[in-house]
């Protein structure tokens, strides 16, 4: 074995030798650091160095040194000449032919290369100059309907996502399961069937979380899955282009369809039919990320990236925000659709809730698909338009549109590019899919649209997070918007890809319209670093500085800059925050128990500009006071005559202007009504109401009704809960629901002739039964039976449910027990049944 020091080197050259040399030398340094870091155009076409040959007779022969020595020497004296702070260019061995190869490490298309090899065989001294070309093992899918699958390819008519050039990097792992919230999936499908994450607590590939009580039979949870008979199902047409069985040229099946990752497994959670509820996909969200759901068993084969081709109008919402930080916290990284409305995706839900992945469609030409929303809050466009994928129950594929078939391509690539860098956070993982799109085609109309960071491209995706030698920092999002009270605002930056070197960015604050100092704080820290070896994200910190009486949104921004060599930083470089007002020139008292009525888009009306919603909304504001504990129940509902809706959305605020409570729909879908029921308020003193729209725009203008409720002083104990239909208050409806539960009174007799209060959220038999039947029948300390007022073990209509129903018509104890109380009852006479109830049950008796 012979070894070779390259800090000890001792060769000489003739003079005409030297000339050469010294060329050749000026010649690399210049062509190398021009071509060095320029992006490549085509990354089938990637070049890795250039190789050389060297007239022999130029040069000066030692015969002491081995011919391999020699030429070693010569040349790692020219790579360590040729080396410039902006690239790394290294000698890396003698091939065969006795030739010579130099490597670079950053892209550089082949054009670029064939032009720095000409100029160089041109030189003195050089036998030749040929680019290193990387060459690709070619793992073409053999599918028999690949062809139909557009959104995998990139050449020059189709402005695909790339896959087929990254997957000769990787096609996923048998080891990572892809979690996907959808319609179900058709289980039997032979493209999908040996692709599901079968366990044995969920041998069926997942789990179904949505309950339709209303179906016949009624749809209920359970570990199945599967999706309704469809001939193009959505979920399964999803689940498909994420992970449809897969052959390439090395064998294989030959049938069908491919996925993006067909070596990943999927995990479906089964949350919607053609409609759901958010509870439902929250549970779903959860599950799939391995966290606990009342019912259901922990997933074993918790996911670090979830699809949900799904969502709705409305703002993000505290229940999605919740789910989507506990996921973030797991490593978890949600892709939502962006939407069909083709509008703005800050009016859709989940895909505008922060630190979600965003996808908007595009078509093969890289234009915005006419159908997908788009806007500030879209990461990145994906193929939507005519994709082609597993859609029925037992077998056969289809063509779907949408945002829909947008994202599963998004969610293929996070599931390749996490393969290759298990170890991502989910800031690093968004930094990671806007730094790596691809630039729109120069006729898409998404350069003068609002369409993310560009085309998704997944080899440039894997590239970027696995480069050993470029590092990217960057912000995780591109804006923010605040309200002048919120304290501060924090943006995370993250770092991707080489972390050799230590690096640093300076954060810079820019005044616009909001002025530092008075608007807001100087950015904590200034200067962001990271040691050698680190990668983890970092916060910056803004101090937001309130301006009472000032009307109308004011903004500034932040900047990052860097002298780290080799440091790349994510474009835009700058983002955006807007600071909305929280004042309001025109505020209405109320008192708890008062209608009010209102009307939004009339030009005579004075609208509060400072409303939770910003200045762009229409927003009437009102208070009232109350003391710590009281729970209020507010409705807010549309009075426009149809065919036009006014689509209502009420906030709570504290005194101190912050949201404690808000709601869009009654019902997801209705639009027409907002409700927000028995709220507990945590102090006492003055609270505010914003009564306005989803829309700043549409379905923005109409007539209101607006009532706040005092959903009473009773509080239930432990033990005892009389207060059946849970208004808050024990009155002559629950009495007559005691009473006629016990004589078993079932279905609509239970409720008819009864009113109930708004405040009222038990109405119907279905909820009224079980709860009076724990009252009767479950043990609970120190009782047998709650409702057995006479303590003689049993619950009966002519005692303790008449007596029930004395009580809440007003009827002083003395007189309501008198004829009802047995002498052989434990408690027979008035002061223990008085006692009973006040300790017990919590009601206290005149």
């Amino acid at each position: 074995m012979s070894c070779f020091n390259a800090s000890h080197r001792d060769f000489s050259m003739s003079l005409p030798a030297q000339r050469i040399w010294r060329v050749l030398v000026v010649l690399l340094s210049v062509v190398f650091a021009h071509y060095a870091f320029a992006a490549a155009n085509s990354e089938s076409e990637r070049v890795s160095g250039i190789i050389v040959k060297f007239d022999a007779a130029q040069v000066t022969k030692r015969p002491e040194l081995a011919d391999t020595a020699r030429r070693a020497a010569a040349l790692s004296r020219v790579a360590s000449v040729t080396q410039a702070p902006s690239m790394q260019l290294r000698y890396v061995r003698q091939l065969a032919s006795q030739a010579e190869l130099y490597r670079f490490d950053a892209p550089v298309t082949l054009d670029q290369a064939n032009d720095a090899a000409a100029r160089i065989a041109a030189s003195p001294g050089v036998s030749y100059a040929a680019v290193n070309r990387v060459m690709r093992n070619q793992a073409f899918p053999v599918d028999a309907e690949y062809p139909m699958q557009w959104g995998f390819r990139l050449n020059y008519s189709e402005q695909g996502a790339n896959f087929e050039a990254a997957w000769d990097i990787s096609k996923g792992s048998g080891t990572q399961t892809i979690g996907i919230v959808d319609s179900g999936v058709a289980k039997a499908h032979p493209e999908l069937t040996g692709q599901l994450r079968r366990t044995s607590e969920f041998p069926n590939g997942g789990y179904d979380f949505f309950q339709f009580s209303s179906a016949s039979p009624p749809d209920t949870r359970d570990d199945d899955p599967e999706q309704s008979v469809s001939s193009c199902g959505h979920g399964s047409h999803v689940a498909g282009t994420i992970s449809a069985q897969t052959s390439f040229v090395n064998g294989g099946s030959a049938a069908g369809v491919v996925g993006g990752a067909p070596n990943s497994k999927v995990l479906m959670a089964r949350a919607l039919d053609f409609t759901g509820e958010e509870s439902d996909v929250v549970d779903a969200m959860l599950w799939l990320a391995g966290l606990p759901v009342s019912g259901v068993a922990l997933n074993p084969t918790p996911v670090s990236v979830i699809n949900m081709s799904l969502g709705g109008n409305g703002q993000c919402g505290p229940a999605y925000a919740d789910a989507i930080s506990q996921l973030a916290s797991r490593g978890v990284t949600v892709v939502a659709a962006a939407g069909n409305n083709s509008t703005n995706v800050s009016g859709f839900a989940p895909a505008n809730c922060r630190g979600v992945v965003s996808v908007a469609a595009s078509d093969v030409s890289g234009n915005l698909a006419w159908f997908s929303n788009f806007g500030r809050k879209v990461a990145i466009t994906a193929p939507g338009l005519s994709i082609y994928s597993t859609g029925g129950s037992e077998g056969g594929n289809c063509y779907k549109s949408g945002t829909s078939m947008a994202a599963p391509h998004v969610t293929a690539a996070l599931g390749l590019a996490q393969t290759v860098a298990p170890n991502l956070s989910t800031n690093q993982t968004l930094l990671a899919v806007r730094s790596s799109a691809r630039p729109f085609p120069s006729q898409s109309n998404c350069t003068s649209l609002e369409c993310g960071a560009g085309l998704l491209d997944a080899k440039r995706l894997l590239d970027r997070v696995a480069s050993d030698s470029a590092s990217t920092i960057g912000w995780n999002a591109s804006d923010e918007s605040v309200r002048e009270n919120d304290g501060e605002v924090a943006f995370t930056l993250s770092r991707i890809g080489s972390t050799s070197a230590a690096a640093s960015v300076n954060v810079l604050a820019l005044n616009n319209t909001a002025v530092q100092g008075i608007d807001f704080g100087a950015p904590d820290p200034a200067v962001v670093s990271w040691a050698a070896g680190q990668s983890d994200d970092r916060v910056v910190r803004v101090p937001i500085i309130a301006r009472p009486g000032e009307q109308g949104a004011r903004g500034f921004g932040l900047t990052l800059s860097t002298s780290s060599p080799g440091v790349q930083l994510m474009s835009p470089t700058a983002v955006a925050v807007s600071i909305a007002e929280v004042d309001c020139n025109a505020v209405t008292d109320l008192a708890l128990g008062d209608t009010v009525s209102g009307v939004l888009g009339s030009p005579s009306q004075a609208y509060c500009r400072g409303g939770v919603r910003g200045a762009n909304f229409n927003t009437l504001r009102y208070r009232f006071t109350a003391t710590a504990g009281t729970r209020v129940t507010l409705m807010m509902n549309s009075t426009t005559s149809a065919p036009a809706v006014l689509d209502p959305y009420v906030y709570l605020l504290d005194s101190n202007l912050r949201v404690i409570a808000e709601n869009d729909d009654i019902v997801t879908g209705v639009s027409r009504n907002s409700f927000i029921e028995q709220f507990e308020l945590p102090t006492s003193g003055t609270f505010y109401i914003d009564a306005t729209t989803w829309s700043p725009s549409q379905d923005a203008a109409g007539s209101f009704q607006l009532s706040v409720f005092n959903c009473g002083p009773y509080r239930a104990t432990s033990s005892c809960n009389l207060d059946i239909d849970n208004d808050g208050f024990f009155g002559v409806t629950d009495g007559l629901l005691g009473l006629r539960a016990t004589l078993g009174f079932s279905s609509d007799a239970l409720t008819d002739g009864l009113r109930f209060r708004a405040c009222a959220s038990r109405r119907d038999s279905a909820a009224i039964l079980p709860f009076v039947a724990q009252q009767v029948n479950t043990a609970g300390p120190p009782l047998s039976t709650p409702f057995d007022f006479d303590g003689d073990n049993a619950v009966t209509a002519a005692t303790d449910g008449l007596l029930l129903a004395r009580l809440a018509a007003g009827m002083p104890l003395a007189q309501a027990v008198q004829g009802l109380i047995s002498p052989a009852a434990s408690r027979s006479m008035e002061a223990a049944i008085r006692a009973y109830l006040l300790n017990q049950c919590s009601l206290t008796l005149p």
